[in-house]
């Protein structure tokens, strides 16, 4: 219903008698409610829906780079940037972020990658230490959470693996003393930013958690900010959230599966022992031919990768409406004819002579131009030094895996892949040995 017709009905009805005006204004009523509920339904019209999941190489690399699924589609009306951004428009309503993934503005989201690649450089520095020293502050907050923390001899190992990382990777790009804070803190952190990412997630939007309640606890280890840009969850999300999923399953596979190889775990010990980019990618262990770590850490990424789907918001000229296309990162990772029949298993060993087509299915951090600034070896390798450094202490302190429920039973099961889903209560513990 148009506003003119609106006002024209609202001016015939006050030069009604009173007697006359209840009719007309029943009238009005009603059709104003048909005309918001054929509105509404026009509006849901347009949203995009899920029509199209990929799984093969070639064409996830397509919707990455925001170029047609279908050479007959056209080009894209909307920009990359556009196109990334809108899928990920809950996690700025999650997070309050405006980083690279969540923004439309082209010039801020090259920005913003320029400065994500020089924070990386700063850390990995030699003038800071380089390698060695990340895996120093990694192995200091690993063991005192051991010590301090783990007084009951049980603990959750998906919460130490958040705990550790999450205070890893403060310290390191943010510079927060990893004893300035408690380690209920970081737990209280970690567990808001899963909640919150979970109920981002929901179709009804609704938000059980609130995002104060994160951003309190931030400011409690000093870190507050003001407008978007300067939240440092920009840069905390991505490199917190594409880490410690990848190194709890990793630490399972290389510590506790059966099929788990015993040279696995000399060769992590060998490598945090003098962390650098050549013993990362140095095939040095004994018993099994050609490993290295980076195999170990690369299959990892295969079989757990950080991001399961990649969303792009599009719009070709061939089309009425616009859609929602998904890159199943996931699929690509697990296809039968370009890893073999067993893609569901955690090898290693398939990375010896790896071809170019499992190097051109090989997607951990995404494809084309807009690749993650992690992927150029520090994701690697920091996944690779918390490992190591999870494995050390486990070993030594003789720490064991312990089981419950159907997941559990999954470790068991080298056939079975293990879950990658997001929750709270996860299946596996660790316990110390009697």
């Amino acid at each position: 219903m148009s506003f003119s017709l609106l006002k024209h009905c609202l001016a015939k009805l006050l030069t009604l008698p009173l007697d006359n005006r209840s009719g007309l204004l029943a009238a009005i009523v009603l059709i104003c409610v048909f005309s918001w509920l054929f509105q509404r339904r026009a509006n849901r019209a347009k949203k995009p829906t899920l029509q199209h999941r990929f799984s093969d190489p070639a064409t996830c690399l397509k919707i990455l780079q925001n170029r047609p699924y279908d050479d007959r589609l056209g080009t894209n009306k909307l920009s990359h940037e556009i196109s990334r951004a809108i899928p990920n428009q809950r996690l700025v309503r999650a997070f309050q972020i405006d980083n690279g993934f969540t923004t439309s503005d082209a010039i801020y989201g090259r920005q913003f990658r320029r400065k994500a690649v020089k924070m990386i450089r700063q850390v990995t520095s030699t003038n800071r230490g380089g390698w060695h020293q990340i895996a120093t502050v990694a192995r200091e907050i690993a063991t005192t959470y051991f010590r301090e923390s783990m007084s009951d001899d049980r603990a959750d190992l998906d919460l130490i693996v958040q705990v550790v990382t999450l205070k890893a990777v403060l310290s390191l790009f943010f510079e927060v003393g990893a004893t300035t804070y408690t380690d209920a803190t970081a737990f209280a952190i970690a567990r808001t930013i899963n909640l919150l990412w979970m109920q981002s997630k929901s179709v009804t939007g609704h938000q059980s958690t609130d995002f104060s309640s994160l951003k309190s606890l931030m400011q409690g280890i000093g870190l507050d900010w003001t407008n978007t840009n300067d939240n440092p969850l920009n840069i905390l999300l991505p490199a917190y959230e594409t880490l410690w999923r990848v190194v709890a399953r990793c630490l399972i596979e290389v510590g506790f599966r059966p099929s788990a190889d015993a040279e696995w775990r000399p060769l992590l010990q060998t490598f945090i022992a003098n962390p650098t980019t050549q013993t990362f990618s140095k095939i040095i262990a004994p018993g099994e031919p050609n490993i290295s770590v980076e195999f170990l850490v690369n299959e990892a990424l295969r079989l757990y990768t950080p991001t399961r789907r990649i969303y792009r918001h599009v719009h070709f000229p061939s089309q009425q409406m616009p859609e929602l296309l998904a890159a199943d990162i996931e699929g690509c990772h697990r296809q039968l004819h370009i890893w073999g029949d067993d893609s569901h298993r955690y090898r290693p060993a398939r990375w010896i002579g790896a071809d170019q087509n499992m190097r051109d299915a090989f997607m951990p951090f995404g494809g084309g131009d807009w690749i993650c600034p992690a992927s150029a070896g520090f994701g690697p390798m920091m996944i690779g030094v918390l490992v190591a450094t999870f494995a050390e202490i486990i070993a030594a302190e003789d720490w064991e895996l312990q089981l419950r429920g159907d997941e559990g039973s999954r470790i068991l099961d080298d056939e079975t892949v293990l879950d990658s889903d997001r929750r709270e209560d996860t299946a596996w513990g660790l316990v110390r040995r009697c």
